[in-house]
């Protein structure tokens, strides 16, 4: 009978505690993750977004028709914000940073929105360090392509500048959201460190560039669509001693095309980026591309508030 009681007792008494334990954290002021009333009345009920850029922000390469990242972005936002998204993509193939600032300048379609928009989300630069590679894929010798490089990573800041300007002139105050590039050969030149090091160095320029103005975020996805799903120190090794039994250690036009553009469709190393072209992302690598931009907009959320 006595353990009967206990037992009674000290069922009780850990109800008890239950109840209390659960009313402190549903009252304790620092403990809930809902968010308060002020928080949902001051946020928008619409939210503009525009992508500016070349064909990443286009959606090249998607081949489940979401329009790449932009599609997928907006979805995100909607499902996880619970606003109604306004999404403009401007973004075409092709274009390099200048090219992308004179569309701007030219068209009072896009000026219009950017002057809207709450935020905005930019793909830039991989076209600019592909014309200099392009001129310069035979290159073997290290000092003269990192002049060379050197010499059109200037340039690029330059024009990067221009065209930060020019939105900023449109847009004071929205937050930008700047991709980074990667390298999509990586998977089949990852020996060669002249192109990791060029889009590495690529990259810092941008963000020294992007550091001189106010709100721009920078959204990494280098390392993860450059190596895809080879992310380990044992897969890196082993692609890397693979793609030198390939190239012999030279990247050419001719090794270029046998291994990269002349391959098959179902050919393709590495599984975020398109077997079409071997260059652009695929479904998968637009939705890590979404993941990675939507994770920062969350960590800068301003653009969300009235």
């Amino acid at each position: 009978m006595k353990f009967k009681n206990l037992s009674k007792v000290v069922g009780v008494t850990l109800l008890l505690a239950l109840v209390v334990l659960a009313a402190l954290t549903y009252w304790h002021p620092g403990a809930r993750t809902t968010q308060s009333p002020s928080q949902i009345q001051n946020r928008r009920s619409i939210v503009r977004v525009v992508a500016l850029g070349d064909s990443l922000t286009e959606g090249i390469g998607d081949t489940q028709k979401q329009g790449g990242y932009t599609g997928r972005l907006k979805t995100m936002i909607h499902q996880q914000d619970h606003v109604k998204v306004v999404m403009h993509n401007f973004g075409k193939a092709g274009d390099r940073s200048d090219q992308i600032e004179t569309r701007l300048v030219n068209s009072r379609t896009q000026q219009r929105q950017v002057k809207k928009a709450q935020a905005i989300v930019m793909t830039v630069g991989g076209n600019d360090l592909l014309q200099t590679l392009t001129k310069n894929v035979t290159i073997n010798q290290q000092a003269k392509l990192t002049h060379q490089l050197g010499s059109a990573q200037t340039v690029y800041q330059k024009k990067l500048k221009r065209l930060l300007t020019t939105v900023r002139h449109y847009n004071p105050s929205a937050p930008i959201y700047l991709y980074t590039i990667y390298n999509p050969i990586y998977v089949y030149f990852a020996n060669l460190a002249q192109i990791t090091n060029a889009v590495n160095h690529w990259n810092v320029a941008t963000k020294q560039t992007a550091g001189q103005f106010s709100q721009l975020y920078m959204v990494d996805i280098n390392r993860a669509l450059s190596v895809g799903q080879f992310k380990t120190a044992a897969q890196q090794t082993k692609l890397k001693q693979t793609a030198k039994k390939n190239n012999d250690g030279k990247l050419s036009t001719q090794n270029f095309q046998t291994m990269i553009l002349a391959s098959s469709s179902t050919d393709e190393l590495n599984d975020y980026l398109s077997s079409a072209d071997h260059f652009h992302p695929n479904a998968k690598g637009y939705r890590l591309m979404t993941r990675y931009v939507f994770k920062q907009m969350q960590a800068h959320q301003q653009w969300l508030m009235k």
